[in-house]
């Protein structure tokens, strides 16, 4: 996929408490951050996922990144960016050591069942072309059992809890690569990946 490009995951903006990085992230991009511009907080304090569910942020212990992302791309295409964002997050688990990943549809990651990341990518469009995209990606790096909230409907691990110890920073590093990778990579080959890793053979939702 041609489009995400440049030095990819700078510049980059560490906040020590934001109320959600993908807003950040957009008025940054609204003045012209340049694509594969990242910022990152320690904390959110109203860190969100698809239809405004909320996602438990706390401080020190996950990794909450949103990437401002300029594809050369029809508007129509923008869906297909979740997908990518996806996939990211997906591999950089892998290379984290992760086991048992499965996507759930349209850009959750589980691991054994459970969920360990969460991608939220929120385009801006023109008439015709991308203008840029937030893609936002949430990792359970550190936390332990008695660090999440009970949640009946989608029980949560982390990186720890998988026995695949890393930092956040590392995290990080991992999650900048695979998405650069994914950003390049034939979009069929990637979409068949997502297929495969348990995604339905539907069309993401933003």
């Amino acid at each position: 996929m041609e489009g995400i490009r440049g030095q990819f995951g700078y510049p980059r903006r560490w906040l020590a408490e934001a109320a959600s990085t993908n807003d950040v992230a957009r008025e940054w991009a609204l003045t012209g951050a340049p694509d594969g511009a990242l910022v990152v907080a320690a904390r959110q304090t109203r860190g969100r996922g698809r239809r405004e569910r909320t996602w438990d942020s706390p401080a020190g212990t996950g990794l909450y990144a949103s990437f401002v992302l300029r594809p050369d791309w029809p508007a129509d295409q923008a869906p297909n960016l979740a997908i990518v964002a996806g996939m990211a997050a997906f591999r950089a688990l892998e290379k984290a050591g992760v086991r048992d990943l499965r996507m759930k549809w349209p850009n959750d990651v589980l691991a054994n069942g459970r969920k360990i990341c969460g991608v939220l990518v929120e385009p801006r469009l023109g008439a015709e072309r991308i203008e840029f995209a937030v893609a936002g990606i949430g990792i359970n790096v550190g936390q332990g059992a008695d660090d999440f909230p009970p949640d009946p409907r989608q029980p949560a691990t982390s990186c720890r809890l998988e026995n695949a110890p890393i930092s956040v920073d590392g995290m990080l590093e991992l999650l900048v690569q695979s998405l650069h990778d994914a950003g390049r990579a034939p979009f069929g080959a990637l979409r068949a990946a997502w297929v495969a890793a348990g995604a339905k053979e539907e069309e993401p939702e933003l």
